[in-house]
Order: structure tokens, then sequence, then C-alpha cells
């Protein structure tokens, strides 16, 4: 029988309803393995400036248009709030294609696991270059957790 134990998860998350439900699952991985939660957020141009409509009902405040780095640092801080106490849980920010980023961050920081959310806010330019979950779970070297 093979032993599945994992020691460093990271949840890609960007603000959006099912970023925040890959996150919940996330972090109830990372508690019940004792694992280390890494939280990237991709700051890419295109997902700069997302709609208010696209973040409404998420746990974050709404969106100032003028200041990404604001929307960065809420989504982030938000974040980090929800994670179970006694889980050690570390926030990134990396500039980048997020899809792209992500693969690349797992490989380059020794992540077990990926956890991301089926679809995030970028629905537009999901359709126009493919589902950021797809790439992720094609082309990403350790175990991908898609969460609907």
């Amino acid at each position: 029988m093979i032993h599945v134990a994992y020691k460093k998860i990271l949840v890609a998350i960007d603000g959006s309803q099912n970023s925040l439900k890959a996150l919940a699952h996330a972090a109830a991985m990372a508690q019940s393995f004792n694992a280390e939660l890494h939280m990237l957020y991709v700051s890419a141009l295109s997902k700069q400036l997302p709609l208010p409509e696209q973040i409404k009902g998420a746990k974050v405040p709404q969106f100032s248009p003028s200041n990404p780095e604001s929307y960065t640092k809420t989504v982030l801080t938000e974040a980090l709030r929800s994670v179970p106490e006694g889980v050690t849980a570390v926030t990134h920010d990396e500039p980048g294609e997020p899809r792209i980023v992500i693969v690349e961050f797992a490989e380059h920081n020794g992540c077990d696991v990926i956890v991301v959310g089926s679809r995030g806010l970028g629905t537009v330019s999901g359709l126009l270059m493919g589902s950021v979950s797809g790439y992720v779970v094609h082309k990403a070297k350790c175990p991908v957790f898609v969460v609907k």
C-alpha cells in the first residue's frame, strides 16, 4: 500500500468563490496532514481589473479598480484570516501568467500537491487561452486537486 503524506500544500487564490472553496479544502488538508499551506496569488494584468460582479458574494471587500496592489493585499489578508488556527500558512504574490506561475511555483518550492478552483475570475481569458486548472492538471509534476 502506498502511503500519502503531504508536507507542503499549494493553493492558488484569486478572490473568486471557487478559489475560496479551494482554500477551504487546502486548509483542511493542511490541518489533517500537519502540512505547510502556501497561498499563491498571481498578479496578471488580465486579472488585476476584475469586474465587481465577478467577486460578488466573496469574502473579500469590493475591489478598487484604481489600486490592484490593494486588491492583492486584501485577497491574501482575507485568505490568511480564513486558515484554521494551528495551520502554518504563508502567502505569496507572484507576477505572470497564472497557469504557468502556479506550475513553476509548485515545482521550485517542492510542493506535494496543488489545490485549485475549477474556475476563477478570468472566465473570458479562460475561454480564449484555456482553463488554468486544466493546464495545471496536465503540466504539474505533483498531484492536483481541482475543487468545483
